[in-house]
């Protein structure tokens, strides 16, 4: 892992310890249900950046996917409900059903966190949904992510604008979980782009 973006991502997440310490410190003072849900909600999008990092941190010895036959729609529908436990403000909905394979070969803990990490931020720029959908073309599996938020003026600077993002931590998990996953001498890539009807779009692509 680069040491730069090492520093940078243990500095992102002691800011966002120092963030909740002090959400505690008033909930000690002040305590309301409310605020405790939001204090859980912050810890759990925490635990989720540290596993992140731990990850690539580790990406060094070389991630070693382990696929098996998966189904991308049951995944895709796993995330969608897990919306809500992590405190999305928006709906989260599978779209295009009719377009994903039963099944796809594919590490599902490690694209898990890299869907993880792209849903985080789609949850935090859209306005009032984010869609998951899957597809294949030209060989690959497609697993994506809409929001209906500004979009991007620059991609690679949207990568870098919150959460893990903004140390590059998300775009890297992503880039690296797709990076594992080869078939037939054809290795996995990330996409981020902007969509035809606005928004943002993420996309990770297996062979």
């Amino acid at each position: 892992m680069n040491p730069d973006l090492a520093a940078l991502a243990v500095h992102d997440l002691k800011n966002a310890l120092g963030h909740l310490e002090a959400e505690l410190v008033r909930l000690e003072l002040n305590p309301q249900a409310q605020a405790a849900r939001t204090a859980r909600q912050h810890c759990v999008q925490l635990r989720q950046r540290f596993v992140h990092f731990l990850v690539l941190y580790g990406v060094e010895s070389e991630l070693k996917p382990h696929a098996q036959d998966e189904s991308p729609l049951g995944l895709l529908a796993q995330l969608a409900e897990q919306s809500a436990y992590y405190g999305a403000q928006v709906p989260t909905a599978v779209v295009q059903q009719d377009l994903a394979p039963p099944f796809w070969f594919f590490d599902l803990r490690l694209v898990r966190l890299a869907m993880d990490a792209a849903l985080d931020n789609a949850w935090r720029f859209a306005q009032s949904g984010v869609e998951l959908s899957a597809r294949v073309t030209d060989g690959y599996l497609v697993l994506t992510v809409d929001d209906d938020g500004p979009g991007l003026q620059n991609p690679q600077l949207h990568l870098g604008a919150v959460s893990d993002w903004s140390t590059g931590l998300g775009c890297q998990l992503g880039a690296a979980v797709a990076r594992a996953h080869e078939h037939a001498g054809r290795f996995g890539r990330a996409e981020l782009k902007n969509r035809p009807q606005g928004g943002a779009r993420f996309e990770l692509w297996l062979p």
